[in-house]
């Protein structure tokens, strides 16, 4: 009977043998449920992070380039804007041409500039590679004013909507990323019992190595959150993983007459 809960590993992980213990013989399939809790738990700070870095970014980059904008209005399909053709937005920091206004009809295509997007008469064409575009025909759209507090109002809808966007993006690759990294230690799991003379299945296996990732899984999420370059932390983590699991496996090959009880 299953004597831990998905709490437990959050803490007990980097110390109890018991714990391994129970999480062998009992949990099987609870381990991918208590590993979605643990990358969701760690996640949060780092899209914390992630949000306050982009937003800074953003609200700094974002006047240069708004006040180069004019009022474009686009009615019934037209593109008017009162500026001399063709107009280029240019990104402040290298000068470089980000945006081409012309309505004039000379410039058609982003062929030979380094441009983002092209705003023609009838149509916006945005970059989708070096040799590709995207192109959206306006003929439908009548109405339409752009100016600067609209824009503003956009990237402040943009930065708001950041968490919301990346954090259920950022968990699933990171599960499927732990998921795999678990199916390929459990492998590694099962040469160690048979090292150690311990009858262990796959699934079990399986339970111990996402349980063991949880003191690398944490200490990684301090590690990004507060900024510290450590040099080949991906391999340090690698090696934490790989100890608790070595942990966790011989845990198992101890029967104690008396377990202690969860704390």
């Amino acid at each position: 009977m299953k004597r831990y809960s998905t709490i437990h590993p959050l803490y007990m992980s980097f110390y109890s043998k018991s714990l391994y213990r129970d999480v062998a013989m009992n949990w099987k399939k609870v381990s991918f449920v208590y590993l979605f809790l643990l990358l969701a738990i760690c996640e949060i700070p780092l899209m914390f992070r992630l949000n306050d870095e982009v937003s800074e970014y953003i609200f700094q980059q974002a006047p240069d380039i708004v006040k180069q904008v004019p009022a474009i209005t686009v009615s019934k399909g037209v593109v008017s804007a009162e500026v001399q053709m063709p107009y280029i937005i240019r990104e402040p920091k290298k000068n470089s041409p980000l945006m081409i206004i012309d309505t004039t009809g000379k410039t058609v295509s982003l062929e030979g500039s380094d441009a983002f997007a092209l705003l023609t008469k009838s149509d916006l064409i945005v970059r989708k590679t070096k040799t590709s575009t995207w192109k959206f025909d306006l003929s439908e759209v009548d109405g339409l004013v752009i100016d600067k507090k609209m824009l503003y109002d956009w990237i402040e809808a943009f930065a708001g909507l950041i968490p919301v966007v990346t954090y259920p993006l950022a968990l699933l690759f990171s599960f499927i990323f732990r998921v795999i990294q678990a199916l390929i230690s459990a492998l590694v799991g099962i040469f160690l019992a048979k090292n150690l003379n311990i009858s262990l299945s796959y699934s079990q296996s399986i339970s111990l190595s996402i349980v063991s990732m949880t003191p690398a899984v944490m200490l990684g999420t301090i590690h990004d959150y507060s900024g510290i370059v450590v040099n080949s932390w991906w391999f340090i983590s690698l090696v934490i993983a790989l100890g608790y699991l070595w942990f966790g496996i011989r845990s198992v090959s101890e029967q104690p007459a008396d377990e202690p009880q969860p704390r």
